[in-house]
Parts: structure tokens; C-alpha cells; sequence
């Protein structure tokens, strides 16, 4: 049987009787919450596990992993396609300066008088690396670390592919774009447009498999262990039951007067009253007080702000936020917005456009067809669409796919030179060497009338990326002639 006769052999259709039972699997067994936005992000991720093992559809697909011996491998497998992080090396760098400027001291300074020669740091959902690592690189460069200091920095995820990248400690110019230029200097070898990340750092991370939901806490050793802990935007996709759980599990897990950091647009309001709320420099944290026994909750007065109603009106107020977010290179706060939108309006086809190339952007390959493919379903008209997916088709070496795509593009919009560029290479890497020199003079003819006019995808780091292919392709095929 052939890969296609097996793929066909699964109906790529999932019930709503089939999410739920899937989607209280997966919120019980992982914390994670899928709500019905992510209807179609399941269906691709059981479409693509239930094909791989054999198996005829998507209950049997459950049994398997409810009841089989490998089950629970192959959940991890299932996570692996359904967790897939956004992070960059210093992301949230405010919490960085307060790391620096008040809470490393005091805690240096605390286990000084102690005469305890350790730190413990846990990174929780530590994605694809970027988190401990920088902190690595932090310690290292703006403290004195004695030789004899016993340093600890653990990361966990719920991915295996996510920690088998950050254990090879190899990323993208993408993933350094928010670093100080000393620590890429130092800490990274740049081999063919990769940055290898130097042992001495690889060295100070332990990275291992954690479930927040099912593991007993933290993996070896119970309470008063940690000083600090890191979670950032793990738990909004939990159930608020499972968010209290972990966030109750984290307190257990940290030494009094420990720090809990979370994301920058998260809160534990109505979630834990067991922390302090501490303001530094207008960033917040939550630490676990010594001899508290009830916590008061927070140092001052905070005004929670009225939750109105959203209507759908408000979906282009939250566009507008995302296209601010996205100017600033804030981008993991423009995905944020940019859900908002198409929830409210699941026809906007810009937001979803703005979200496929951001996607694109930092390799999340799946999520980024995922939005192409819905923006064709809403309007098959659109030639940016169906560029997008060519594009991002390519770059997943799915050769025959993407170039139908490409060639639709072109079919709708004969000007739109990205297309033809990404066209020339494709058929140039399947050895159509006439196709590919035929849409190069295409991209050079384009260019010569305008070489603004090309670049129609959103404002994000993707399309600037494209357009210096093109003049690269370019400028190679004006030597040729």
C-alpha cells in the first residue's frame, strides 16, 4: 500500500463527537485545553498519527492510545504536533533586567549568608531551549560565578521534538533576534545561516520530558527546592482547575521567599491567593513568602479592569493592536491579538494572512498552512494565499504540492515576482533546469519595472527575507547571461 493509499484510506473528517472525546483526553492527560478554534489544528495532528500507525480511523486512533502498551509514547507524539511554542532567545528582556537588578543579587546574597553554594532555576515548558539558555548566557556574563557555585538550570516541555532541538542547541537568525550582539558573539558558531549554540552553555542546561499535569513535582525532589521557577504562556491553554493545580504544585515546589515568573500578559488573579505579587520597575512577580501562612495576596492596591462583553466590532480594534505588536517585532503578542481576531471574525482574511507569515517566520510550518489553507477556503481567489502555502509547502520539501500552488498564484496575479522566485528554485532543486531559468527572467523582468511592488505579504521579518532571495536570485542569474 502506498503513503497516499494509506492517507486516503483515513476520512480526514472529525466529529464534534470526536473533538470532544479527544479534547477531554488531551485537557486530562496534559493540561492542554482545545477550544473549538483548534478544531482543525487536532484534525491535522490525528490525521497525520492515525496515518502513521496503519490504523482505520479516529477511534480506534483512541483506543490505542487510551489502552495499548505504547499509548502513552505515542501520545507524546500526539503533543508533539499540538505544542508547538513560540520563543526566542531574552524574550520578555524586562523580566531580565529585574532578574539582574534585584532578585539574583538578593538571592546570591541570600545563599552567601546561608552558606548554601547552590541555585536552582526551572524553566517549565521550556519549548525548543531559547529560556535556559539565555539565562545560561545572563549568569555567566553579568555575575561572578564562583568555581565552586553549584548551579542547576532545568528545563522541561511536553515535546520530545522540541527538546531534542534544544539539546542540539541549533537555531535560526530568527530565534536571535531580540539578543544582545555579546552574547552572539560569544555563545554562538555561526555554520551555513545556523547559530550553533557553544558547549559551555549546552552544558549548564538539563533538559528532560515533564508533564505538568501528570508528573509528580519537581521530577526528583519535593518542596522548598527551587528558587525560581519560570512558566510563561503554558498555562492559558490549560483548564482553570488545571491551572490551579500547577500553579498550587509550583508553590509546594519552591523554597520560601522563591520567585515565580510567568508570562508578561498572564495573571494569577482568581487563580492562587497563596503568592505575594511583587512590583519592580513596573513588572510584576509572584513570590512564596517565609512564615506566611495565609498571603495576603498583593504588596499594593491593584485595579482589576472591567471585562465588557467582546462584540465583533471590537475584532478590528484587536487587529489593530496586532499590526502595532507586529510593527514593534513584538510578534509573539501580535499572535496573541491575531487569535482574538479570528475567533471574533473567522472570515478575516488578513488577520489569518498576517498570522500564516508570521508563522512562516519562526518554522511553524504546520500552523502557517493551517491559516493559508483556511483564508482559500474562505476566498480560493486571492493569489497572497496560495503564494503563502507554496512557499511554506516548499520549505517543508513537499516539491510536488507546493508547485501547483505557486502556479496558481501566478495564474491569478502574472506580476507577483515572490511567486516566480520560489517557483525558479523549486524547479530548479527537481532538476527542471528550463522551467527554472524561464521564471528566474520572469522575477528580473518584474523587478526592472518596480522593486517595491513585489513584496505583498505582511510587514513581518518573512517577506523581508523573500525579497533578499529575489535580488540574490537575481543578481546570480544576470552573471549567467
Amino acid at each position: 500500500m502506498t503513503e497516499e493509499e494509506k492517507y486516503n484510506r483515513v476520512s480526514p473528517d472529525l466529529s464534534e463527537e470526536e473533538f470532544l472525546l479527544f479534547q477531554r483526553y488531551i485537557s486530562d492527560n496534559a493540561g492542554l485545553f482545545l477550544d473549538d478554534s483548534k478544531l482543525d489544528t487536532l484534525r491535522t495532528a490525528l490525521l497525520a498519527r492515525t496515518t502513521a500507525l496503519n490504523l482505520k480511523d479516529y477511534r480506534e486512533y483512541y483506543r490505542f492510545i487510551s489502552f495499548n502498551p505504547r499509548g502513552g509514547e505515542e501520545f507524546k507524539e500526539l503533543m508533539n504536533l499540538l505544542t508547538v511554542g513560540e520563543t526566542y532567545f531574552f524574550r520578555d528582556i524586562k523580566h531580565f533586567e529585574i532578574l539582574g537588578k534585584y532578585i539574583l543579587p538578593e538571592l546570591i546574597k541570600y545563599k552567601k549568608d546561608k552558606g548554601d553554594n547552590s541555585i536552582r532555576i526551572w524553566s517549565a515548558g521550556c519549548s525548543t531551549g531559547e529560556e535556559p539558555y539565555s539565562i545560561a548566557m545572563f549568569l555567566l556574563e553579568n555575575f561572578t560565578i564562583p568555581s565552586l557555585l553549584d548551579i542547576e538550570i532545568l528545563a522541561t516541555d511536553v515535546s520530545t521534538r522540541a527538546l531534542q532541538k534544544a539539546r542540539e542547541g541549533i537555531y535560526t537568525k530568527w530565534s536571535l533576534r531580540a539578543i544582545d550582539r555579546k552574547y552572539s558573539q560569544k555563545h554562538f558558531t555561526t555554520v551555513e545561516n545556523r547559530y550553533h549554540l557553544n558547549d559551555d552553555i549546552k552544558k549548564m542546561v538539563r533538559f528532560e520530558y515533564f508533564n505538568l499535569i501528570r508528573e509528580p513535582y519537581p521530577l526528583t525532589k519535593m518542596g522548598n527546592y527551587w528558587d525560581i521557577i519560570l512558566c510563561k504562556n503554558v498555562t492559558i491553554y490549560f483548564k482553570i482547575d488545571s491551572t490551579k493545580r500547577v500553579i498550587h504544585d509550583f508553590y509546594q515546589s519552591l523554597r520560601d521567599g522563591g520567585s515565580l515568573f510567568i508570562g508578561m500578559s498572564e495573571s494569577l488573579f482568581q487563580i492562587s491567593d497563596e503568592f505575594n505579587l511583587v512590583e519592580h520597575d513596573n513588572c510584576f512577580l509572584y513570590k512564596k513568602i517565609a512564615g506566611q501562612e495565609k498571603p495576603t495576596g498583593y504588596k499594593r492596591e491593584i485595579k482589576i479592569p472591567v471585562i465588557k462583553k467582546i462584540d465583533v466590532e471590537s475584532a478590528e480594534t484587536c487587529f489593530k493592536h496586532a499590526k502595532e505588536h507586529l510593527k514593534a517585532k513584538h510578534y509573539d503578542r501580535a499572535i496573541v491579538e491575531l487569535g482574538k481576531v479570528v475567533r471574533l471574525k473567522p472570515q478575516h482574511t488578513e488577520a489569518r494572512l498576517m498570522l500564516a507569515d508570521i508563522y512562516a517566520n519562526e518554522e511553524r510550518y504546520i500552523e502557517a498552512e493551517e491559516e493559508c489553507r483556511k483564508v482559500i477556503e474562505i476566498n480560493s481567489l486571492l493569489p497572497i494565499s496560495h503564494c503563502l502555502l507554496g512557499i511554506v509547502l516548499g520549505k517543508q520539501k513537499r516539491v510536488t504540492e507546493a508547485i501547483p500552488e505557486l502556479k496558481k498564484t501566478i495564474y491569478l496575479d502574472q506580476d507577483m515576482a515572490i511567486a516566480h522566485l520560489h517557483l525558479a528554485n523549486l524547479y530548479y532543486d527537481n532538476k527542471e533546469y528550463n522551467h527554472s531559468a524561464r521564471e528566474f527572467k520572469n522575477v528580473l523582468r518584474i523587478m526592472e519595472k518596480d522593486l517595491d511592488t513585489e513584496v505583498g505579504l505582511s510587514d513581518g521579518g518573512f517577506s523581508q527575507e523573500v525579497l533578499l532571495q529575489a535580488k540574490e536570485g537575481i543578481a546570480k542569474l544576470s552573471m549567467s547571461q
